[in-house]
């Protein structure tokens, strides 16, 4: 047990939660566990969160809240430079990816494991945490000059996931290198519908041509790549 008994019982109950379901899952975990962990009585909990679908939802919540806003605190280290900003996101991830407790996005694990339960009240988090990182994502689109910032906004949500995923199934943190280095050249030729291409690249619509075009694929074969396992 590792709780510090001086913390309200629900702030103790909601981190055992978060660390317990983001670690093993939401299935591998009982109550029971939760309440040892947390150091109250079974009453205490249910007084709290009413059921263990309600304590996983604030759960998904909590997790959400903290990885957001560390995320965005990662992010203005590069003040309003979109360069700067897209580079604390990417190195962000990739110090997370090389921790040694990294088990993926629980927001993630948590929709796969819920996918079968569309009632269970955590997908209201979940969906408000896609709702949030894509609006971070529109806004560095938007700071970055983007003609439609909901489009690239749009891609650059699939280089995220596309890295978190890559790096939970192979264990190797440098999938943000490589997932940053595609979203560098989505920022930099203004890749999205409306978009206007920068000067002397040949890039609309996704579709490219010459160098700029052998540089993106070269660079989207790099990010999918398959990769032995450690």
């Amino acid at each position: 047990m590792v709780t510090d008994v001086s913390d309200k019982p629900h702030d103790r109950i909601l981190r055992a939660a978060v660390r317990l379901y983001s670690h093993e899952g939401i299935q591998a975990v009982g109550v029971t566990r939760i309440i040892a962990e947390a150091d109250v009585a079974p009453t205490t909990l249910y007084r709290q969160f009413r059921s263990k679908d309600q304590l996983v939802a604030a759960a998904v919540q909590r997790w959400s809240a903290d990885w957001l806003g560390w995320l965005r605190d990662q992010m203005d280290r590069g003040g309003d430079e979109p360069r700067a900003r897209l580079e604390g996101l990417w190195g962000a991830l990739a110090e997370w990816f090389a921790t040694e407790r990294f088990r993926g996005s629980f927001v993630a694990n948590a929709a796969a494991e819920l996918r079968g339960r569309p009632d269970h009240p955590a997908h209201d988090a979940i969906a408000e945490h896609r709702a949030a990182i894509r609006e971070l994502l529109e806004d560095l689109a938007g700071l970055g000059g983007a003609d439609d910032p909901a489009v690239l906004a749009g891609q650059l949500l699939v280089l995220v996931d596309g890295a978190i995923a890559i790096a939970t199934v192979e264990r190797r943190p440098e999938a943000a290198a490589r997932a940053s280095r595609l979203a560098t050249a989505l920022l930099t030729y203004g890749v999205g519908a409306g978009a206007t291409p920068a000067p002397g690249a040949a890039f609309c619509r996704g579709r490219a041509n010459g160098v700029a075009g052998a540089t993106i694929a070269a660079r989207t074969a790099a990010l999918t790549a398959p990769r032995r396992r450690p």
